[in-house]
Parts: structure tokens; C-alpha cells; sequence
């Protein structure tokens, strides 16, 4: 215990050191800097003196671990323990020995995470995959092992992992390909006054050295040294020992839901939404997708002929029905291991929410119950492409309530059953393609569900599912017809409250786009992720390292989980004052839902109202001006 609690007080002492550092973008000499290490700086047997590398100024260090299936640095487990003891960030990577044969990919990834073990404690930085072999694979083959390795890795760890390569590997033996830019890239350059990134939009490390010395370490003018893009606060987020932690309570007052979360653009490449007439093409209640039946395993369906193979991403309505017991349901393309979860429900509560996830280049996804049987259901809303003049870019507009029934708000005052007509601000122009809108069904009579469609047409998907005195909300894109939407209860009746978010133009020329990333989990108060639970108040995090700076919106899954009681969640910038709701919770009822919000210098809050819970959540995308 005194040697943890002096590990703690090191880390204490380097997160304290590392924000005293320059707040702008580093500099080549002010970068946070530091060596990658392997068997190499271990001349016979000689042991490298971490506290000396820390007090020659380096703020982290990599190490390699494994290399193929049958190889482990000897001299890993006494580094990787020295690192961290002298209070240094540390990273491991494995040196990859690509190969036809069947499973090497899965099964070098596996070992790598066998052999790291941990890496969600404070001072741990993304492990990383090292690509300096082909292993005779053509870029097609290449790249799929690369695929495998990294979804397997992440899977294993709960970390989104690093890609080291060189220019030359990159362009010639991976073809050049933009299928990892939601990886963070480390990237080997020398001679250069930074480091080529092809299509990422940023570099992460720059290995800018293979000829280097440095105090503590025994090799001479053959050490790798690398820099950091960013600031110290930045990598010590990315390491992990970001200091979120839960505010002061804001309130005690048990109440309901008030609205959806802020959304605004940011400068970079995007996607544009393309929606489509909401297509149910998965009901194992009916056989429909060639799945019949209640399943509690993974079920993979193809998307509708109106999502074209080229898709970035697809946005989906999920449903589980009637569950035979309490789980969660994650979604993710054909073949990859689902890491973020779309729903929670319990026992025989029927859940819908919205999800937005990339799909395998068959148009599949997979959609993935964990805990009891149930009946899925899927239908999709729309799309992202890339495709030139496809598709309208996202317009943000300030969070707005048009409808609330508690206090005859855009329509007739009372709880609502049944159809009713609601019109969207003038802020969401008539040819809008689509608007977003974060919908409550509050204090319902008794179970039901609600539906949205364009004014005078039938509603055929459902945007959420309620039971009895259960306020329930969810983020919903739908279609409008005149700026006017039709509101269905169905069921028990509720009072309801409608936000306008925002809208997609008619047109690619204006608004924001959107980049979907590799979904990635940056909080987690129950292992100490991001922040520590259970509380209430607000807590701000870091995004991950792979959100560009000056994006200001992210698209998010969140979650409450283990609620002591009752509340409700609100997600905002991260200086921003929450005003809009993104979930409702009970006693000991797990809730995750998709949530859009603005970003600040990088940051989020979450705050919770109400009773104390833990709070996860993964990064889907983000939003940018172009």
C-alpha cells in the first residue's frame, strides 16, 4: 500500500507538472517528449534508469511488449513497472508479424492483451499496433489484418489502440487508406518539420528520431524519441488521468426531463445526411431480415437497397421486445466486436432508441443482446455519404421547446393519446431534409410508445417506449412535411415535450458534416475512467484524443448506471450551463441513449439531477463545419 500510494503521489505530481506546462499548441521544443524503448536498450542485461529519463525532462514512454505470437521482450514487465513507478505515462506496443494464416491477426492481438493487461489505469496511454511488415499480404489482405487486429484489441482492452507506421509503409504497402483515420496515428518522419498525415486529420506522436541519446537510457545515438501533439493537458487526458470528478450537487429536485442537448459546427471534413422513408428490415417477430424468433445472441441483417454500399455511416431506430430479463443491446457493422452499447432495458420492458454505427462493406450490421431473450426490431432512418452533391449538411439551432402539453405549448394542454399535428420554429426552414428533435414522453398513464412521421403520413417506426409513471426520453431525426410533424400515442396516454436541435439543409453547401469515428469508451466512474462515481452534480471530461480540437460537437452514447434513485442526466459543453435533458432515470435502472452535443476546448460535462449513479460514456463521432 505505501508503494501505491507513492505511485499515486507521482502521478499527482506529474498531472500537476504537466498542466504547468504551455496551454497553445506545442511547439517542437516545448512538446511533451519521450522515448520508445525495446530489447535493444537493454545492452547485455543492462537495465534502463526511469528516474533518470524522468528527470531529463520526458513525460512518457514506450515499450515494446510482444512481436507475432511467440515473442515477449524480456525486459517488458521491468520497464513497464519502472515507467510507471518513476512516474512517467507509458505505452505498449506489438510489433506486427502479419500473415495469411487464418486467425493470426485475432490471435496476435490476443496475446498482446494478455501480456499488457490492464489499460484503463491512470498514466496508461493507448496501447499501440507497430506496421512495418506486409508479411507478403497485398494492401487488400493488409488491411483487413490490420482491421481484425485492432476491433479484436479494443474489444480485449476497452481502448481505441494507436497505429505507428512510416510514409513509405503507409502510401505503398497499406495503399494509402483512409479505413483507420479514427485511430490516433503515430507516425515515424525523420528529417521533416513534421510528420506527413495523409488522410488523418492530425498526427498524435511524431517519432521524429532514431538517431538520439538520453540520460538513464545505456544505448547511444540509436534511441527513438518522440514528440506529442498537444498539450500536457491534453496527453494527460489521453493517458487517462484527466481530473473529472463529480461537482456539488446542483439540485435535489426529483423532476422530468427539459430538453435536448446543445449542438454546434466545427471546421473539418464531413459526411452529409442523406434520409430515407423509415424501412423496417429486421423483426424477428415476424422472420423479417431471415431472423425469426427471440434470440440472446448476436444477429447480423442487411440494410434496405436505399443505403448505398458507400455509406460512412447509417442511423437506425432499435428495438428490444419484451426481454426475459434485465441487459443491454449494442450495435456495430457485420464481423466487428460491438464495444458501445444503443439500449438498456429490464425485464420485459419493451426500449427503443436511436443509433447511428458504421456498417461492413455488405451493407451489414450486427446487432448484439447481452443478458436474457427478446425480440429485436430495426428499421432505418437515413444515412451519412461522402459522395459529392449527396445529402444535406447538418444546421444547429439554439435548443428551442415548440410543444410541451403540461402547459398547452404548440398544442392543446393536457396528457395526449392518439395523433396530433405539432409545426417546428421558423428557425428549421420548409425544405429542410430532415430535423432533429429530442422528444419526452412524461409521467405516462400506463405503457405505450410514441411515433413521429411527417405531417399526414402514416408512422411506421417507434422513437420510444414507456411504462407506467416512467418519463422517458430520446433523441429522434425524422422528416417534415411544411415544417409540421405527427405526433402518435399510442397506448396509455402521456404528456409530451418536443425540442428542436437542429435540421439537415437542402443542400451540401452549408452547415456541418459529420465523421463517424471507431466507437470509444473516454468515461467510465466505475473503474475510474475519465472520473469517479457514484455522484451527482457535474463532472467535465476530455474527449478523446481522435476529436480535432476544434470540433464542437460530438455525438455520444451515454448511460446511467446503478442509479441510487431517480434523476435525469444533461449533457453540454464543457463550459456551457446544461439546459437540456438527454436521459431520465429510476432506482436501479439502467438507461443509455444517443446524445449530440456542443464541445468546449475539447471538453463535455455531464450532470446529473437528482440521486447519485454512475455514468459511461463512448465517443460514435463528431461534427465539423465542412
Amino acid at each position: 500500500m505505501r508503494r501505491l500510494s507513492l505511485v499515486l503521489l507521482t502521478f499527482a505530481a506529474t498531472l500537476a507538472a504537466l498542466l504547468a506546462g504551455p496551454a497553445g499548441p506545442a511547439s517542437a521544443a516545448a512538446a511533451p517528449s519521450g522515448p520508445d524503448v525495446s530489447s535493444w536498450q537493454h545492452p547485455n542485461g543492462a537495465a534502463v534508469d526511469w528516474n533518470r529519463v524522468k528527470a531529463a525532462g520526458q513525460s512518457y514512454a514506450f515499450v515494446k511488449a510482444t512481436e507475432g505470437t511467440t515473442y515477449t521482450n524480456p525486459y517488458f514487465s521491468g520497464d513497464w513497472a519502472g515507467i510507471r513507478s518513476a512516474g512517467l505515462l507509458r505505452s505498449a506496443y506489438h510489433y506486427a508479424r502479419p500473415s495469411a494464416a487464418a486467425g493470426s491477426a485475432a490471435a496476435q492481438a490476443r496475446v498482446f492483451a494478455a501480456t499488457i493487461g490492464t489499460q484503463t489505469l491512470a498514466g496508461t496511454l493507448p496501447p499501440v499496433l507497430d506496421l512495418e511488415e506486409t508479411g507478403s499480404l497485398a494492401p487488400a489482405a493488409l488491411i483487413d489484418w490490420t482491421s481484425t487486429f485492432l476491433t479484436t484489441l479494443q474489444g480485449l482492452t476497452g481502448r481505441t489502440p494507436m497505429i505507428y507506421t512510416y510514409p513509405y509503409f503507409w502510401t505503398q504497402s497499406m495503399a494509402n487508406t483512409s479505413a483507420f483515420t479514427s485511430y490516433p496515428l503515430w507516425m515515424a518522419s525523420y528529417g521533416t518539420s513534421a510528420p506527413p498525415t495523409y488522410a488523418w486529420p492530425t498526427w498524435t506522436f511524431w517519432q521524429y528520431s532514431a538517431t538520439s541519446s538520453l540520460d538513464g537510457i545505456p544505448t547511444r545515438n540509436v534511441l527513438d524519441m518522440n514528440r506529442f501533439n498537444g498539450t500536457p493537458a491534453q496527453l494527460a487526458a489521453l493517458a487517462l488521468i484527466d481530473t473529472g470528478a463529480f461537482g456539488p450537487p446542483t439540485t435535489t429536485v426529483d423532476t422530468v426531463v427539459d430538453g435536448p442537448p446543445r449542438l454546434v459546427t466545427a471546421p473539418g471534413p464531413g459526411s452529409r445526411y442523406v434520409p430515407v422513408t423509415p424501412t423496417r428490415f429486421l423483426d424477428t417477430r415476424s422472420g423479417l431480415g431471415g431472423q425469426g424468433g427471440r434470440t440472446g445472441v448476436a444477429l447480423t441483417a442487411t440494410l434496405p437497397g436505399t443505403v448505398p454500399a458507400g455509406a460512412t455511416a447509417v442511423v437506425l431506430d432499435v428495438s428490444v421486445v419484451k426481454p426475459s430479463a434485465p441487459g443491454w443491446l449494442r450495435v456495430s457493422p457485420a464481423g466487428q466486436t460491438p464495444t458501445t452499447t444503443a439500449l438498456n432495458y429490464s425485464t420485459g420492458q419493451s426500449m427503443t432508441g436511436l443509433a447511428v454505427t458504421a456498417t461492413d462493406a455488405n451493407r451489414q450490421v450486427t446487432l448484439t443482446p447481452y443478458g436474457g431473450v427478446a425480440d429485436l426490431v430495426a428499421d432505418v432512418a437515413g444515412y451519412y455519404t461522402s459522395a459529392p452533391g449527396a445529402g444535406g449538411h447538418w444546421t444547429p439551432v439554439a435548443p428551442t421547446r415548440f410543444v410541451d402539453t403540461r402547459s398547452a405549448l404548440g398544442t392543446s394542454g393536457g396528457r395526449r393519446s392518439g395523433e396530433f399535428t405539432i409545426t417546428v420554429p421558423d428557425s428549421v426552414p420548409a425544405d429542410a431534409t430532415g430535423v432533429v428533435l429530442d422528444v419526452s414522453a412524461v409521467e405516462p398513464t400506463g405503457a405505450g410508445y410514441l411515433r413521429l412521421s411527417p405531417a399526414g403520413t402514416p408512422a411506421t417506426t417507434t422513437a420510444l417506449n414507456f411504462s407506467r409513471n416512467q418519463s422517458v426520453t430520446g433523441l429522434a431525426m425524422t422528416r417534415t412535411r411544411g415544417r409540421q410533424l405527427t405526433v402518435s400515442v399510442l397506448g396509455a396516454s402521456a404528456h409530451v415535450t418536443v425540442d428542436v436541435v437542429g435540421y439537415y439543409d437542402s443542400s451540401s453547401a452549408t452547415g456541418s458534416g459529420y465523421i463517424a469515428t471507431t466507437p470509444q469508451r473516454f468515461l467510465d466512474t466505475r473503474s475510474g475512467l475519465g472520473g469517479t462515481g457514484p455522484g451527482t452534480g457535474p463532472i467535465t471530461v476530455t474527449l478523446p484524443v481522435t476529436v480535432p480540437q476544434d470540433a464542437t460537437a460530438a455525438v455520444l452514447d451515454v448511460s446511467v448506471v446503478d442509479p441510487t434513485g431517480s434523476g435525469w442526466l444533461r449533457v453540454s459543453a464543457g463550459d456551457v450551463p446544461p439546459t437540456t435533458t438527454a436521459l431520465n432515470f429510476l432506482r436501479g435502472q439502467n438507461q443509455t441513449g444517443l446524445a449530440v452535443t456542443g464541445v468546449s476546448n475539447g471538453r463535455i460535462t455531464l450532470t446529473v439531477y437528482g440521486k447519485a449513479t454512475h455514468l459511461v460514456a463512448d465517443l460514435v463521432g463528431y461534427q465539423t463545419a465542412r
